[in-house]
């Protein structure tokens, strides 16, 4: 490609369900789990350089080697000067640091005119994180393995949530070491899938979250922001990811969203839609 800059948009995602079914040998925990994009996202700026360098604005992040999008310019092997415009904060379970690295993986790659087949963008991103596959495809799609094994699926755009963002941050690998009591039958991803999607209106099957129980006993103040937030706005909310953030369809609510804060914890609230 003859240009030298190209913006990417980054959507954040939730977990309309979320079972973990095991813990492997290597440490990671196998997952059987519904992934939504959303309209909310990040924008990654991306310009050709002959090294990388790392910027951003609005949420905190890492301006470093340590930060997913500074590492997926690494596996492509190439320069780049890269800004975040960064609306989804970190900590919070909707899968930013990883959408921005598949967006940097997706943006080099047009940028550069590199012409990377699918399954060599699929495996560079499984390497970096196991949440980047999906972000490759986007859209609504069943994850399982560690997240990494990405099977889309049909039927998910334009549903509208409610999204909470609690400003606490919530650290992944902290509940999934907490995590125990996983015995017992578990719950499936496609049955979800069946109920919720084939059911219009109420009385579709309800969010899912194996691991709310764990972050809530690990954060107490998430446990706070729930109860407020269900007494507030009439509907049931659910834990995306490890956390921090919660959401409900907004056709459950009985209140208008609205900003609020509990025990010294502000809450923002977004209406967002799947793409």
């Amino acid at each position: 490609m003859s240009s030298s800059r190209i913006e990417v948009a980054a959507p954040a995602k939730i977990n309309l369900f979320l079972e973990v079914l095991h813990r492997r040998p290597d440490g990671y925990h196998e997952l059987d789990s519904i992934f939504a994009a959303l309209d909310l996202h990040d924008t990654v700026v991306l310009e050709r350089a002959d090294r990388v360098s790392l910027t951003a604005e609005g949420h905190e992040v890492p301006l470093d080697r340590t930060n997913l999008a500074w590492r997926a310019a690494d596996a492509l092997g190439v320069g780049a000067r890269i800004h975040l415009v960064k609306r989804i904060p970190a900590g919070a379970g909707l899968g930013g640091g990883s959408s921005d690295a598949a967006a940097v993986l997706t943006g080099l790659d047009r940028l550069y005119g590199m012409g990377i087949a699918r399954d060599r963008m699929v495996a560079l991103a499984r390497g970096l994180g196991a949440d980047i596959p999906f972000f490759l495809t986007g859209g609504t799609a069943r994850c399982r393995g560690i997240g990494d094994l990405v099977e889309p699926l049909e039927g998910g755009r334009g549903r509208r949530f409610c999204l909470l963002q609690p400003s606490i941050f919530v650290a992944t690998e902290r509940v999934y070491g907490a995590l125990s009591g996983l015995t017992g039958r578990r719950k499936s991803a496609s049955v979800f899938f069946r109920r919720y999607f084939g059911k219009p209106g109420r009385g579709r099957a309800p969010f899912y979250n194996r691991l709310q129980e764990t972050a809530e006993a690990l954060e107490p103040g998430l446990r706070a922001v729930r109860e407020d937030a269900e007494r507030r706005f009439g509907a049931r909310f659910c834990l995306s990811g490890s956390g921090s953030s919660y959401f409900t369809e907004i056709d459950d609510m009985r209140a208008p969203p609205a900003p609020f804060e509990v025990g010294g914890i502000s809450v923002r609230v977004h209406e967002v839609a799947t793409i």
